[in-house]
């Protein structure tokens, strides 16, 4: 021990360390290997100088390891974006495909095919070609991109690219229109659109033989690719057997639509003050049911059953159809045997599932909501609402005609019986449904029934609803665009009726 320094020396000094390093610890600052050897810089530079450095190959190392994390991360992002890319037309592709299996209807199909290959190619416009072999053409139900465009048909032996596609069978791909010479820019000019691009993929049939064309417009930022291609003629093998299966589907429909518009016209015929009758009733209940959106489904259901609904009038006796006055009970019971008729016979249609309602709901047309209809006494909501449209569109109808035992009913009077009808006969709904509908479709449809050219006059009534023209009827003040519509209107509704025609109070 040196000279002077004691052992309490020794232990304050020990003291001293201790609470110096406490207070190191509690400040954050104790110093690390590498701070207590960096305190030999002025003893010992050249350790310093290598502590540094190895602190500067640390820090380098772990700033390379983070770029290269970074820059991984990005190459990975990058290739997944890649892949999605890639694979975006294939999940186009399926919402495609799966559409067009869920629709029968050959125009629906061509615009669901349209929208969904317009997105999946990322592209302008879409539009799918049918030939048509009868007039030789080739038309298109609509036109992505093209406003106010629905239907287009073109010439099969025309000079178009779609013409020529459809000839060959090739694909034709077009980067730039206006440089190739097959391309017509008259197109453009009538139309107002400016095609850069074209690309056009045949469609065919399992015979082989072109049943259509695809041509899609003016790829974003890009011209059609290989891949393009590939992609749309995937998709032009599927669309091909399922726009067949669609175009069969519709003839099958226009044949079972033709029947039974046949078959209700022969009961209407066997009087010739009642033809076209259930064709009218159709037309008007369709408007109504237009009118409150009902399903394409419900559409059918509702067709079929206002076309039929008279048809168990085949079991009624014609001496009591055609009796010029008011019928006996006996009579009358007679005639209401009709609705049950019509439902036994039309249960012996094969129906599909979908349309398995219509028997019943064509056999309701003569329901009433306070439950005092035939022939099976259904009260309110019992009766199916399509039937209830019927009902409306039957009435109306046989008010609107005439009939052996009287004229045909002023517009005010009809107006008054629907009205007298809301709630015990009639859905309150519907009827202000066929209210609301505008003045010239249902006038259209009601002087069609006498065989006539529709007056081109009727063009006049569009702005108008059939409440609005009771109303002017019943004296109401019409607007400036209204002047002489009353007075047209009774000229065209009393137009070639019997000289001693009178309407009926």
């Amino acid at each position: 021990m040196a000279k002077g320094y004691t052992a309490k020396d020794a232990k304050k000094a020990d003291a001293g360390n201790s609470e110096a390093k406490r207070g190191a610890l509690k400040n954050g600052t104790e110093h690390t290997h590498t701070d207590c050897v960096s305190h030999l810089k002025v003893d010992d530079p050249d350790l310093q100088i290598k502590v540094r450095e190895d602190a500067m190959r640390k820090l380098e190392s772990d700033l390379s390891k983070r770029e290269v994390g970074l820059i991984e991360r990005e190459i990975k992002i990058l290739s997944l974006q890649q892949e999605i890319d890639r694979l975006r037309p294939l999940s186009g592709l399926y919402r495609v495909v799966k559409a067009m299996t869920t629709e029968r209807k050959l125009e629906s199909m061509l615009e669901v095919i349209t929208s969904e290959t317009t997105k999946m190619l990322k592209c302008d416009r879409c539009s799918v070609f049918v030939v048509d072999h009868s007039s030789k053409e080739l038309w298109t139900q609509m036109a992505v991109g093209l406003d106010g465009t629905r239907t287009i048909r073109v010439a099969l032996a025309g000079n178009s690219i779609v013409s020529l596609c459809a000839r060959t069978g090739r694909v034709i791909n077009i980067p730039d229109a206006y440089e190739d010479p097959r391309f017509d820019p008259d197109i453009d000019k009538s139309t107002g659109y400016r095609t850069k691009n074209i690309l056009c993929v045949p469609m065919h049939n399992r015979n082989g033989s072109v049943i259509g064309v695809f041509e899609v417009m003016n790829k974003d930022q890009n011209t059609f690719t290989d891949e393009d291609e590939e992609w749309l003629q995937a998709l032009a093998a599927v669309a091909g057997g399922l726009i067949e299966q669609a175009q069969q589907y519709s003839e099958i429909e226009h044949f079972v639509d033709k029947t039974l518009e046949t078959l209700a016209q022969t009961i209407d015929k066997r009087d010739p003050l009642t033809a076209g009758h259930s064709i009218r009733v159709t037309k008007y209940s369709l408007l109504i049911g237009e009118n409150m959106s009902i399903s394409e489904d419900e559409r059918d259901v509702l067709r079929y059953s206002a076309m039929m609904h008279d048809y168990g009038k085949i079991g009624v006796p014609e001496a009591i159809l055609w009796k010029n006055g008011r019928l006996t009970p006996e009579e009358y019971a007679c005639v209401q045997t009709h609705a049950k008729i019509t439902y036994d016979l039309l249960s012996n249609l094969p129906f599909t599932n979908r349309l398995a309602q219509v028997p019943f709901v064509a056999s309701c047309h003569h329901e009433k909501l306070d439950g005092t209809g035939y022939y099976r006494g259904l009260k309110g909501h019992e009766i199916p609402f399509l039937a209830r449209v019927i009902t409306v569109s039957d009435v109306f109808d046989a008010l609107t005609s005439v009939r052996h035992y009287r004229n045909r009913m002023s517009i005010t009077k009809v107006y008054e019986i629907m009205e007298s009808g809301r709630e015990n006969h009639f859905d309150p709904e519907v009827v202000d449904a066929f209210y609301s509908l505008p003045c010239d479709r249902v006038l259209k449809v009601m002087e069609s029934e006498r065989g006539q050219q529709v007056p081109a006059e009727l063009e006049n009534f569009q702005n108008i609803s059939w409440l609005r023209l009771v109303e002017l009827c019943q004296g109401g003040r019409p607007k400036a665009h209204e002047e002489g519509l009353k007075d047209l209107f009774y000229r065209i509704y009393n137009a070639n009726l019997p000289p001693d025609y009178q309407e009926l109070d």
